[in-house]
């Protein structure tokens, strides 16, 4: 027993110096800087051709149904009268001003919170019914797309919002009770000519045939107008070494539009949309086109 007490001892030292904190294992992140390559921007619809398709008949539909489409936030007091629209979607530029005073002029029950009425931002959508008459190419002009970068898209604009919108008293919608309802509704506009100028990528293919189109700056509301014309389009194709190619081209030019009569018999009460100091609804995924 006793040859056997300094081993025991010499077992429970080694047990104990194992614990030491300093000869403990720990693993700690550490960030390493890792160079990336640089790459170069490129153009996807860049190709080397000779000449580039150019445009030969441009026509435009005549008598094009449509619906077209409007958002906006209107605010209704606890009296239910719509003191100020903020537009938020728009089918093309200049509709605001035909369609804010019929807003303005439309009456609401209030909204109700706990029993009694609040003021409230109400989010609203119209489907306005109508046709393009006719329209005409005023002027186009095609170039090949520059290889050295993708083509800029215009940017979506935002709510055109007053600096005071964010100081009127309202109360968020998911405290409100009861919404705001609308008495009655109706909404004509007159039809108007204008030009519009706009801005593309086309495909053309050896046929001379525009294939696929990609919007970089025209309305919303014009582009199904020109995607279902630009199928009767024909240009000269692109030329490469060995006869005609398929190839893109950037179209740019001005549209002169006639527009028939807009109405509509309803207006869309919705849950959520733009309130003063929210972000503008952003466009999202790539450029829209066919």
């Amino acid at each position: 027993m006793r040859r056997l007490l300094p081993v025991v001892i010499v077992l429970a030292s080694a047990s104990a110096l194992a614990q030491k904190p300093w000869e403990l294992r720990v693993d700690l992140p550490v960030s390493v800087p890792v160079e990336l390559p640089a790459v170069p921007p490129i153009n996807p619809f860049a190709a080397p051709v000779v000449t580039p398709p150019t445009p030969i008949a441009t026509p435009l539909r005549a008598k094009f149904p449509d619906t077209f489409s409007v958002l906006a936030s209107a605010y209704v007091d606890t009296q239910g009268a719509c003191r100020r629209v903020v537009f938020t979607r728009l089918p093309w530029p200049g509709l605001a001003n035909a369609l804010r005073p019929i807003i303005t002029a439309t009456a609401f029950t209030p909204a109700r919170a706990s029993g009694a009425p609040v003021p409230v931002w109400l989010p609203l959508g119209i489907d306005l019914k109508g046709r393009i008459d006719e329209g005409r190419v005023a002027r186009v002009q095609g170039t090949a797309p520059e290889p050295a970068g993708p083509p800029s898209v215009e940017p979506a604009s935002g709510p055109e919002a007053d600096a005071h919108d964010a100081g009127l008293p309202a109360t968020p919608l998911e405290r409100v009770d009861e919404l705001p309802s609308l008495k009655r509704f109706r909404v004509r506009i007159d039809g108007r000519p204008w030009r519009q100028p706009f801005r593309l990528l086309a495909e053309v293919g050896p046929d001379g045939r525009c294939r696929r189109v990609v919007f970089l700056a025209c309305p919303e509301g014009l582009r199904g107008w020109l995607l279902a014309s630009m199928a009767a389009w024909t240009f000269r194709p692109a030329a490469g070494t060995g006869g005609p190619v398929n190839a893109w081209v950037q179209l740019d030019g001005e549209i002169e539009v006639k527009m028939g009569d807009l109405a509509s018999d309803a207006l869309k009460v919705m849950r959520q949309g733009w309130t003063p100091g929210a972000a503008a609804p952003a466009a999202a995924g790539p450029p829209p086109g066919a």
